[in-house]
């Protein structure tokens, strides 16, 4: 007879011993103490726990819709139509994100981004609906987020179990080699655990607010007004004063050079004066 190979669960134990994990009642003290579920084995379980926790969540909670959109508003009177907006948004307990004012020659405007809870979004839709200015364009959107927030508060949960069970195996590891590893489970899983909840903050953020961008503006007529010239009389000092100021410019920059100057007419007496000198020796 050939030898008797091993059980699975007993190769799965001797080949990775040292980074067991036991289920979270094994570790509570409740139920069989001496199960072990080698990394492979607790995968396969992990996933059908998962699958199980994902189908009873989605059947109880409640639906996490995300709303949001943009809307351009054409206005005659921009001062009136902004407090209309402020009154809005100040009576749905909602706020300004951002806020900017543009003014050029041909247009006023102004770019909102409110925040207003999700149970306003409506209301405050209709109300600027419901003014006297015209709407030229609305554009909104609807996010269903719950399976995606299902899917990760069911992640964070069994994260949240692992670093338990890393936890105390730390607390019970005695090699150096067994500490370093089981430390650096920790330090990933804690990474993963606060992005995980980041991303579970945002999501009711935008669930719990909805998001409106608003482009309110006005336009202005552009009317071409030719620069009006000056009287004759006006012209004729403004010429006089800055022929002056040039004589000016000028006396000023002789002055400043008046040593250059006068070297200059010493030089050419000089020279002058060598010539004739010069002509006189060839007359004699």
């Amino acid at each position: 007879m050939g030898a008797c190979s091993p059980k699975p669960t007993e190769s799965y134990a001797m080949e990775d011993a040292e980074m067991m994990i036991l289920l979270p009642e094994e570790l509570s003290g409740s139920g069989n103490k001496n199960i072990q579920y080698a990394p492979q084995l607790r995968e396969n379980v992990d996933i059908v726990d998962d699958f199980s926790k994902n189908a009873n969540k989605s059947s109880s909670i409640e639906k996490k819709i995300i709303k949001d959109g943009d809307i351009s508003i054409k206005t005659n009177d921009i001062a009136v139509a902004k407090q209309r907006i402020d009154n809005l948004v100040k009576n749905l307990n909602a706020y300004y994100e951002q806020e900017n004012l543009r003014n050029r020659y041909n247009e006023i405007s102004y770019d909102l981004t409110i925040r207003v809870p999700a149970e306003n979004f409506e209301k405050l839709l209709s109300s600027i609906e419901q003014s006297k200015d015209e709407i030229k364009s609305k554009n909104i959107r609807t996010r269903d987020v719950t399976e995606e927030f299902v899917d990760l508060s069911t992640r964070l949960s069994s994260k949240k179990d692992y670093l338990k069970q890393y936890t105390v195996l730390l607390s019970k590891a005695t090699k150096i080699k067994e500490i370093l590893e089981i430390q650096e489970k920790i330090r990933n899983l804690q990474e993963e655990i606060e992005s995980t909840e980041g991303r579970l903050r945002y999501l009711n953020d935008q669930v719990t607010f909805s998001t409106l961008s608003i482009n309110l503006y006005k336009e202005i007529e552009y009317v071409y007004k030719p620069a009006q010239k000056d009287r004759f009389t006006e012209r004729a000092k403004s010429g006089l004063g800055t022929g002056w100021d040039i004589i000016v410019g000028i006396v000023v920059f002789l002055i400043n050079i008046w040593s250059v100057l006068l070297l200059l007419i010493l030089g050419f007496f000089f020279v002058r004066w060598r010539v004739r000198k010069r002509k006189g020796k060839r007359n004699g």
